[in-house]
Formats: C-alpha cells, sequence, structure tokens
C-alpha cells in the first residue's frame, strides 16, 4: 500500500487525490495556507489536514508528496520534501527558472529521492498509442511537429496567480505550453533543442472579458501581465522543428483549427487530438497516398491518464526507480530551458539559442 500527502488543496490537488485513490494510493494527510480549503479537501478525501508543511512531511504515513501549488512555490517545496527525503510528484512547470530546475535536481541527488514531474499529457491513451506507433517505424524520421492548443475564452483565474508574472513566470505559455512541448519530445524522442525565436501577445482585457472555461474564478482587480497567446519554433540539432500554436483565448471561430499533435516523418505522417481516440496515419503505397486510423480503447482519457501517472508514481515509491515513461526532473529542466528560450526571444526579437 502506497501513502502520500498532498500540498495544496485547490482544483488540481483534488484531481490528484482522486486518480492516486483509483489506483490504491492511499491520501494519508494534505496541508494547504487556506485553513477553510485544507479542511474542506480533508472532509472530502478522509485525511489529516496538517497545520504546516513541516508537519505532513515529518508523518511516518507520508511516503511521497504530490505538490500542487502556484508555480513560484514549485522549487521550495520540492527541495524541502525532497531534503525530508520524500519521493515528490511535482506539478508542471518544474520551476520558475532553469536554475531553480537544478537546485531541485541537486537535492533529488543528495536524498536519493524519486523526482517525478507531471507532465500527464503523456500518459492520453492517444499519446502512448502515437508514441507506440512512431517507435515501430509509422512514420520513419521524424522531422517537424506541429502541436496546436487554442483555447476560446479559457484564461485560467484571470487576475490571480495565473496571470500574475511574479508568481507563474508567464502565462498559456508556461502553463499549457510546458506539456505540448514535452509530449513532442516524449512521443518522437528529440532530446536535443538548440535554438528557438518565439512571439508572445496580450489580446485580451479584465473588462468586457467573459470566459467559457476557467480553472478557478476571476480575481476583481488583479493582475494581467502575461500573454494569452503565442507561437514558437524550436530547432533541434538534427535539423528537426517543433512549432508550437497556443492561446488561453482567442477570437478565431470553433472549428477552424484542429487542436492536437502532427508529426511529420520521411515515411509518413500522424495526427492525433490528444484527448481523443484515435491516431490518423498518412502514408505512401506505390506512390499513392493513403491513410489509416489506429483506434484506441479509452472511456475518459483524462482520467486515465492521471490514473496511469499514479500507478507510475506509486511504482517508483516501492521500486525506488522511476519509470522511463515517467516524466524526470532531467525532463523538466529540458523544457524549461525551450521555455526561457522562447521568452527570450519574444524579449528580444531575436532567435536564441537554447543552454542546458
Amino acid at each position: 500500500m502506497t501513502s502520500i500527502g498532498i500540498i495544496g488543496a485547490g482544483m488540481i490537488a483534488n484531481v490528484h487525490a482522486e486518480a492516486a485513490a483509483k489506483v490504491g494510493t492511499t491520501i494519508s494527510a494534505v496541508y494547504d495556507p487556506q485553513p477553510a480549503t485544507a479542511s474542506k479537501f480533508g472532509s472530502k478525501h478522509d485525511c489529516f489536514v496538517a497545520s504546516s508543511v513541516d508537519e505532513l512531511l515529518s508523518r511516518d504515513d507520508v511516503q511521497g508528496v504530490v505538490i500542487a501549488v502556484p508555480n513560484d512555490l514549485h522549487a521550495a517545496l520540492a527541495i524541502e520534501s525532497l531534503n525530508a527525503e520524500k519521493d515528490v510528484l511535482l506539478e508542471k512547470p518544474m520551476a520558475m527558472t532553469v536554475q531553480q530546475c537544478q537546485d531541485i535536481l541537486r537535492s533529488r541527488d543528495q536524498s536519493g529521492s524519486v523526482l517525478q514531474l507531471g507532465f500527464v499529457c503523456r500518459f492520453a491513451p492517444a499519446a502512448i498509442k502515437a508514441k507506440a506507433l512512431i517507435n515501430d517505424g509509422a512514420v520513419g524520421r521524424v522531422h517537424h511537429i506541429r502541436a496546436t492548443l487554442l483555447r476560446r475564452r479559457g484564461i485560467p483565474g484571470l487576475g490571480g496567480w495565473f496571470t500574475n508574472k511574479a508568481r507563474s513566470g508567464g502565462g498559456c505559455l508556461i502553463d499549457i505550453g510546458v506539456h505540448l512541448i514535452d509530449l513532442a519530445m516524449h512521443v518522437s524522442e528529440l532530446r536535443d533543442p538548440v535554438r528557438a525565436i518565439g512571439h508572445c501577445w496580450h489580446t485580451f482585457m479584465p473588462d468586457g472579458y467573459i470566459y467559457d472555461e476557467m480553472w478557478s474564478e476571476p480575481v476583481k482587480d488583479g493582475t494581467f501581465d502575461v500573454e494569452d497567446g503565442m507561437n514558437a519554433t524550436v530547432g533541434f540539432q538534427d535539423g528537426s522543428t517543433l512549432q508550437l500554436d497556443i492561446a488561453w483565448a482567442t477570437h478565431l471561430p470553433e472549428n477552424q483549427l484542429q487542436d492536437g499533435v502532427i508529426i511529420d516523418g520521411d515515411q509518413g505522417s500522424m495526427v492525433f487530438d490528444l484527448w481523443g481516440d484515435s491516431v490518423m496515419i498518412g502514408v505512401a503505397e506505390e506512390g499513392k497516398p493513403k491513410t489509416h486510423t489506429e483506434h484506441v480503447d479509452v472511456e475518459d482519457a483524462w482520467q486515465e491518464a492521471f490514473e496511469c501517472e499514479h500507478r507510475l508514481f506509486a511504482e517508483a515509491i516501492h521500486s525506488r526507480k522511476l519509470h522511463p515513461d515517467a516524466g524526470s526532473g532531467e525532463d523538466g529542466s529540458l523544457v524549461q530551458s525551450i521555455i526561457e528560450a522562447i521568452y527570450k526571444s519574444d524579449e528580444t526579437q531575436k532567435e536564441v539559442a537554447i543552454v542546458h
């Protein structure tokens, strides 16, 4: 039996708790700086409500810790948890800077604890299928990936920490872009990004903005100083490229540009919706184009992905070894290096070398 504690008691913490319970993990304790939020979480998931992070980390029935808090708290809490010799599942992004990522890695190595990154999109059934097909040579050598995620009205908690650069580190790129960057490199096994050029923009304003979906409620008179849309191209050492088109909100009419991932190779191409139930592949047979679809057995891709993430975390706690498909600290730091390069490119309006 695996037992974990959760630092943070907001929406994503509840998602983690439900997924962990589904795979047989016990939620032993929770901490949140807002007592009412923590108490509600504790009642819902039948767990101890700690009065401090130290109290949670001192418990013998907490083998691992899920860190589900605003981005600016990731590094300090991950380091504190690792130093307490707790295994850690750290929500994305890994941290605010590459330097913070390296500090976390240093604590992991010194403690000998397991560190898994919350790159849950790796475990979407369609993504798992796409990776398997690429490994089997379905598209040949990958030379270009296009990853698109455009929400129509989905700025999370406008005015709260998500849209406050001092707390979040950025907008849609560091929030949802991290998933697409990691996913693209994971399924294609591209591992050596060398340059990036990108552009970020801020289109919407709090006054008059009406949302369709949000992670949290808007904060009146709050801060909104991050991008709500961006695009970028990342170049890899072997000449392959990754193109990103991401927005929290857009004026684009619905169904004009499909969200998903397109992977072009020298022997074929594929496309899949991250939370869909199929992977479509295009190839040439005797010079003529042919398309076929690989179906995926899935009921609730979102829920299944989080359950898979927690199943692998539980296995890692017991085996003392991170599963090869789980996001590592090195993966998190690599993604952060790309994010930093894209933001720097936007600031300088120049292509930027990626240092990692």
